[in-house]
């Protein structure tokens, strides 16, 4: 598998922090919305996403158990079910503002694909 194909997590960690820095600034002058629950939107995304790589990778190795992955998996929907509960049950979370957090993950995403193309283009010669 190359390496334009691989799902980069530290970079992609690293863009989303920063989409979070620039929303939660955001919040924070127009003071509206929860920072909070902008952060729990983002981390939620972020820890499915951690969570989903590691099952898939450990389902796919065949030097490991496919089995193990059942649990994590198990682990990944346990946790979006308390978060969908927490979000419907209390008044804990912002909707708009964790909505706005995990789609924090997406952009984060594009945003690396984007460096990672002007990257590649600019170590090759290339003209966009």
């Amino acid at each position: 598998m190359s390496d334009r194909s691989r799902l980069r997590l530290g970079p992609i960690a690293g863009f989303q922090a920063a989409v979070l820095a620039v929303g939660t600034l955001g919040l924070w002058a127009i003071d509206r919305g929860s920072i909070a629950s902008l952060v729990a939107g983002g981390a939620a995304m972020l820890g499915s996403l951690v969570l989903q790589r590691f099952t898939v990778s450990m389902a796919l190795r065949q030097d490991r158990r496919s089995g193990l992955a059942i649990p994590f998996l198990l682990l990944k929907l346990t946790l979006v079910l308390a978060v969908i509960y927490v979000g419907f049950q209390t008044t804990l979370l912002a909707p708009m503002s964790f909505a706005a957090g995990a789609t924090s993950l997406p952009v984060a995403i594009v945003l690396d694909v984007c460096y990672l193309e002007g990257s590649t283009r600019s170590s090759r010669g290339d003209t966009p």
